[in-house]
């Protein structure tokens, strides 16, 4: 696992802690990735995302990396909608702008991809109590 970030008001996301920067990184408020697997998504042209450049700031380093990129989803949503979902096709949304879901047809495609820090569970299995 990678450290933690926190989005600072000039749009830099500050590392909140020493340690790796991870390939895809995930917190309240963001998504980041890595750019080899924000070109893989974008090649699959998934409805309502979009892709913005991402600087990674160590403050005490001063070091800026430009790794990463942020990955904007406009299809989000919350427990109580969880039904009433369309998965249809690839398809990546959030839940409560914190956690990322895949449609079975998304799911399917990083599985087969080459990025193996990837660790897919089906509905809910690696959710909450349930993670390792």
């Amino acid at each position: 696992a990678g450290v933690g970030l926190f989005g600072l008001a000039d749009g830099r996301f500050q590392l909140i802690e020493d340690g790796p920067i991870a390939p895809l990184m995930v917190g309240s408020g963001y998504i980041l990735a890595e750019s080899s697997f924000t070109d893989f998504l974008r090649g699959l042209q998934i409805e309502r995302v979009s892709f913005e450049p991402a600087i990674i700031w160590h403050r005490r380093t001063g070091e800026e990396f430009r790794t990463h990129e942020r990955i904007v989803l406009g299809q989000w949503f919350s427990l109580d909608q969880i039904n009433d979902l369309n998965l249809d096709g690839c398809r990546l949304l959030s839940l409560n702008d914190q956690y990322l879901f895949a449609s079975p047809e998304l799911a399917q495609q990083m599985q087969e991809s080459p990025f193996s820090y990837l660790r897919l569970t089906e509905g809910f299995t690696g959710f909450a109590a349930n993670a390792i």
